[in-house]
């Protein structure tokens, strides 16, 4: 199956931008983007979902699921799972990053890298089971 050529560009206050093709979102507001390959500059968005790879210029987003790389300078993000590698430039601010392989340049900040998003979600995992165990027990 050939891979779509189509650029989405969008600009303004939106509320979801779907395409088959590569996302470019300038000066924006965007509530949800899913796309190929996105690229956001001097724009905030919600989530975004992108099946090859994110760049963030001067700019933010909500949770970010990537198939592909991610680059982030003068920029951030609240948590991303990036199958590719990860850049975090100077600048740049990410509140949860799980990736094969994180680079933090000088100037970034990456509050909970690999290692310890896995951790904080096997916590996570434990508390949910044994707060389900204690009410089926309660319902007994």
């Amino acid at each position: 199956m050939d891979q779509p050529s189509e650029e989405h560009i969008e600009q303004g206050i939106l509320k979801t931008i779907e395409a088959a093709g590569d996302v470019t979102v300038e000066r924006a507001l965007v509530g949800v983007v899913n796309g190929r390959d996105v690229a956001i500059t001097q724009a905030g968005a919600g989530p975004i979902a992108a099946q090859g790879d994110v760049t963030i210029q001067q700019g933010g987003c909500g949770p970010a699921m990537v198939r592909g790389s991610l680059s982030i300078q003068q920029g951030g993000t609240q948590s991303a799972l990036v199958a590719g590698p990860a850049t975090i430039g100077s600048g740049a601010c990410v509140g949860l990053v799980a990736s094969p392989r994180v680079t933090v340049e000088e100037g970034a900040r990456v509050l909970i890298g690999t290692p310890g998003a896995f951790a904080a979600g096997a916590a996570v995992g434990a508390l949910v089971a044994m707060v389900a165990a204690r009410r089926r027990r309660r319902s007994r």
